[in-house]
């Protein structure tokens, strides 16, 4: 891979519930603050020019809604979408984001992995999921633009066995990509419980936000000891409540891990649906 001078920033989005950010409030309700005129959509739309971000020659997705034995990288040229969710109106399942893929990048990530002593396997079947179309549809809509499509999303897979320190390795084997002009975005959600309708947040909920704003934002901390605060991760009594299980925060420490565990910045922070924390993080990397 060359060297570019520039160096893209690591981003976590909270991806929302399902295709909801296509939908109008009246057609799903329960989904107060996801729907597409919320202020959430509307963020995402804006997510270029909110947090700065210059065009990337291709966007790695770490996405909570793939999850392999082995470390997997997606190596479809032109990769279908995968509408991984039930129960929508049917035009959900008819949402296009003609985004081609990057193939030859995806292999020279899965030799990166391999060299940092990463088993690491290739797909090029698997379409990609909502964790990425869902909100990078929002992110760029020029994907849609069949005229010079410049931009090129591929993922790489969490693993089955949702442990902590086997995630954060795979974060840190990424760290240089970010120098080859390539966003590495993490797709999850800050808590990930089901949420319910109503606008009353639980004492639990505020418990966990005021944790996981020490362990992502706190610049006091070294990077070991950020890297420790997430090894320790299920200590926080209000984790379990948050996630169950943790496949939606893994993104989060990924990506993290993948900037050096820097302090980040909220980008955007709102709990919808009571207790479903909606943010948005980005991490520096120098």
């Amino acid at each position: 891979m060359r060297t570019m001078e520039t160096t893209q920033p690591v981003i976590f989005l909270s991806h929302g519930a399902g295709p909801s950010y296509y939908m109008s409030k009246s057609d799903n309700p329960i989904f107060a603050g996801l729907h597409k005129d919320s202020k959430a959509a509307d963020f995402l739309r804006n997510l270029k020019s909110n947090a700065k971000l210059k065009l990337p020659r291709a966007v790695l997705v770490l996405s909570a809604h793939w999850e392999e034995p082995v470390c997997t990288v997606n190596t479809a040229t032109n990769p279908s979408l995968y509408y991984d969710y039930g129960g929508f109106p049917q035009e959900m399942y008819k949402l296009q984001w003609p985004v081609p893929g990057a193939p030859e990048i995806a292999r020279k990530v899965k030799d990166l992995l391999q060299s940092k002593g990463i088993r690491c396997n290739e797909n090029n079947k698997r379409g990609l999921d909502h964790g990425v179309f869902v909100p990078l549809k929002l992110v760029f809509p020029e994907a849609n633009i069949p005229v010079q499509r410049i931009l090129t999303v591929f993922q790489v897979s969490l693993l089955k066995n949702l442990k902590m320190s086997d995630h954060l390795a795979i974060g840190e084997a990424l760290t240089d990509l970010t120098k080859e002009e390539i966003l590495i975005i993490g797709s999850g959600f800050a808590t990930h419980n089901g949420g319910r309708p109503g606008n009353q947040v639980p004492d639990w909920a505020l418990q966990f936000r005021k944790w996981l704003h020490d362990v992502f934002t706190n610049p006091n901390y070294t990077a070991d000891e950020r890297k420790n605060k997430l090894l320790s991760y299920s200590s926080e009594p209000s984790f379990s409540l948050a996630h169950t299980p943790c496949e939606h925060f893994l993104p989060l420490a990924m990506t993290c891990a993948t900037a050096g565990y820097v302090a980040g910045k909220i980008l955007y922070s709102e709990f919808v649906m009571q207790s479903l924390l909606n943010e948005h993080y980005i991490f520096p990397v120098s």
